[in-house]
Order: C-alpha cells, then sequence, then structure tokens
C-alpha cells in the first residue's frame, strides 16, 4: 500500500485567508470556507510547533468570522430589498 503524504498549507496563507474574510465583501465567502477547510486539515495533521498551530487557529477563527459577517451582510441585503419591493407606489 502507497504511503501517502498528507499536504500541508501554510499558517499565514491560511490566516491572511481568514482576514480576507473579514474584509472582503463577495469574494470573502469562498476565502472564509478555503480558510476553514485548510485550517482544519491542517491542525489534525501537523506536527509543527505551538506558533504555527496558534496561526491555524487564528485563521480558523477569522474564516469564521469572516462567514458570519458575510451571513449577516447578506440577510442584511435581502430585508432591504425586501421592504423596497414593499413599499406603497413603488411600482
Amino acid at each position: 500500500m502507497k504511503n501517502m503524504e498528507e499536504k500541508r498549507y501554510s499558517p499565514s496563507g491560511t490566516l491572511a485567508l481568514g482576514i480576507l474574510s473579514i474584509t472582503l465583501p463577495v469574494i470573502g465567502i469562498i476565502t472564509g470556507i478555503l480558510a476553514l477547510i485548510f485550517a482544519n486539515k491542517s491542525i489534525k495533521t501537523t506536527e509543527d510547533t505551538e506558533a504555527a498551530k496558534a496561526l491555524y487557529l487564528a485563521g480558523r477563527v477569522c474564516g469564521i468570522i469572516g462567514l458570519c459577517y458575510q451571513a449577516f451582510i447578506i440577510i442584511y441585503f435581502i430585508f432591504i430589498i425586501t421592504m423596497i419591493l414593499a413599499m406603497p407606489g413603488y411600482y
């Protein structure tokens, strides 16, 4: 059986994706999901130092915060559009 080596991702890259998920309006959903995937895979498979694990954890936390923020933005825009369409005399 072939010994497959798990792919390791950069801790700073995972953190950067997490931060981008907070700051970018639409692309933040994609970067947040990628940050979560990369951080979860890397935390499970890595035997790096505690500093690298802390960066993975920070990327995961930023990804979660970014996804929640993006969800609130989408809900807010849906609410605003619904309120505009519900105004009497709009159409």
